[in-house]
């Protein structure tokens, strides 16, 4: 097979090269190439590359909007080729497959079209940095028959198949084409309590067009391991959650595990069996698959990259990782770091700032995070969660619920897209948006 190898050079010229543009990497790569831009030469090459399978970026917290046909996936994107030409750096489109730490060099698989023919062979990048950045993947911890029959939320193209499987059922429900539609989320947390409030939302939307679609024929039922929904997070949301999804008639069935899952439902280890047309998986994450064949990453269990008070991987000093992809422990209680976008970006602002202080010969403090709090979408009903200030040494948790919640689970969305955008771009998806919602329907079927 042909292999495309950029041109010789030594590495320690080479650019900084991430790999993921997710809320963490396109983060990172919006603020490398601002500095940059500041003492670069005209007709210097991009010191930045940016590495990632899609073209295009969406918030990971959205998708449960995609997944709902409550947000079209062409609006809430932001075209990595557009960025890349607007903030000065590169973009390659590809999946890593390979690191070399001695030859400073990443190989991308080669890129395949639809219909499986070669775009682009085997290509070979030099970097003096490289940042990992991947996020995560589904983890169903090995639960028979969750793979082949269960939709799972973690990427955009999961998030579709989930939104067409959900306007499949429900139409053939409204045109008596079959009795009722029944889903169960597997998975309490965050992205499932999300998920099910967004579903209950969009069948109220679209029976606004259909009105034969009986509420009553659609049943939507959570599973949690734990006890509670929403586990981690303060007591008073997950009562709060739970109050708001049982007012829609969203069973919860909590503290049973899954033992199986089948074409037809899914079975618990108790021995209950809940019957489901759609079975959507949204219970765990771990790292990237790829790093299994990448023996020089110092792995964790959970097959993320192991790293230092940095951001470091563990005896490689020139490769970094930020994100789902990192596990970073965290020296106040010795545990890992929560994998949300909140940390995410954290960790690029870090990251940035480290890199540029180090080129400088300067000192770098370690890695530090102090939780804001955590926000949970509610659909319809709102969002609930705790802010947490601190006053000096100490800390006080403010719960939000409803209205002033979902304002803020708002302004988070807007914060990072101020953050890769720079003000006039925020301000201008901001406009679009708020005039979209003025002609456009509720439910985005495209």
């Amino acid at each position: 097979m042909e292999t495309y190898t950029e041109p010789a050079t030594r590495w320690r010229d080479g650019p900084t090269v991430v790999v993921g543009g997710g809320a963490g990497g396109l983060e990172l790569v919006t603020r490398l190439s601002r500095q940059a831009r500041e003492k670069s030469r005209n007709g210097d090459p991009p010191s930045v590359v940016l590495v990632d399978r899609a073209l295009g970026h969406i918030w990971k917290p959205r998708l449960h909007e995609i997944a709902t046909a409550m947000q079209s996936p062409v609006a809430a994107e932001s075209s990595f080729l557009g960025h890349a030409t607007a903030h000065g750096y590169r973009f390659e489109i590809g999946d890593i497959q390979q690191v070399d730490p001695v030859g400073h060099t990443m190989t991308l698989a080669p890129l395949l079209g639809p219909d499986g023919e070669d775009v682009l062979p085997e290509r070979t990048i030099s970097y003096a940095r490289l940042v990992l950045a991947l996020g995560s993947e589904e983890n169903d911890f090995g639960t028979p028959g969750a793979r082949e029959h269960c939709l799972f939320l973690n990427n955009t193209d999961q998030a579709v198949q989930i939104r067409d499987a959900l306007l499949v059922g429900a139409f053939r429900v409204a045109r008596g084409e079959q009795d009722r539609l029944s889903v169960v989320v597997i998975g309490g947390g965050a992205t499932g309590v999300e998920l099910a409030a967004e579903i209950n939302h969009a069948i109220d939307a679209l029976w606004v067009h259909e009105p034969t679609l009986e509420r009553s024929k659609v049943q939507l039922t959570v599973v949690e391991a734990a006890d509670r929904l929403l586990s981690a997070n303060p007591s008073e949301v997950s009562v709060y959650a739970a109050r708001a999804l049982q007012a829609r008639q969203v069973d919860l069935v909590l503290g049973e595990r899954v033992a199986g899952i089948d074409a037809q439902g899914v079975q618990l280890q108790s021995g209950r069996r809940i019957d489901a047309q759609l079975r959507i998986w949204t219970a765990g994450i771990r790292g990237p698959r790829v790093f299994e064949q990448m023996p020089s990453l110092p792995r964790t269990r959970s097959c993320r990259v192991q790293v230092d008070a940095e951001l470091r991987c563990a005896g490689l000093p020139d490769i970094y990782a930020i994100g789902d992809c990192a596990e970073w422990v965290d020296p106040a209680d010795g545990r890992p770091a929560p994998y949300t976008a909140q940390i995410a970006s954290a960790q690029a602002r870090y990251l940035a700032a480290a890199l540029k202080a180090r080129a400088a010969g300067q000192a770098v403090a370690p890695f530090r995070f102090e939780s804001a709090g955590a926000i949970v979408s509610l659909g319809d009903r709102g969002a609930a969660g705790n802010l947490t200030t601190r006053f000096g040494r100490h800390s006080r948790d403010q719960y939000v619920q409803g209205l002033s919640a979902r304002l803020v689970y708002a302004a988070l969305y807007r914060r990072h897209e101020l953050a890769i955008h720079g003000w006039r771009g925020a301000l201008a998806r901001l406009l679009s948006d708020w005039l979209g919602r003025t002609y456009q329907p509720e439910l985005k079927l495209h």
